[in-house]
């Protein structure tokens, strides 16, 4: 479970720059939620002191939610069931 959730993961700014350059508009995330990983996982691929790095808040995993609007100009393109969507 966790290596499906890190193994696609990407840096947020990063992401949400996609959604922009995709034509996507006013952008608000809805929720963060860090991801919790437990020592026993983390000492398979830290040692000591990166665990503290890791647990000190300035880095870490987080789940996001994000809500935003797709301009009249994008949907014109695509029609319910036409497989675009």
């Amino acid at each position: 479970m966790y290596a499906g959730c890190v193994a696609g993961a990407i840096q947020k700014e990063t992401y949400l720059e996609l959604i922009q350059i995709n034509g996507f508009k006013n952008l608000q995330i809805q929720k963060e939620k860090a991801i919790i990983i437990p020592d026993d996982i983390l000492a398979n691929y830290l040692n000591a002191d990166e665990i503290a790095v890791f647990k000190s808040g300035k880095t870490g995993i987080f789940s996001i939610s994000v809500i935003a609007q797709k301009p009249a100009d994008l949907t014109s393109t695509c029609t319910p069931g036409g497989g675009c969507c």
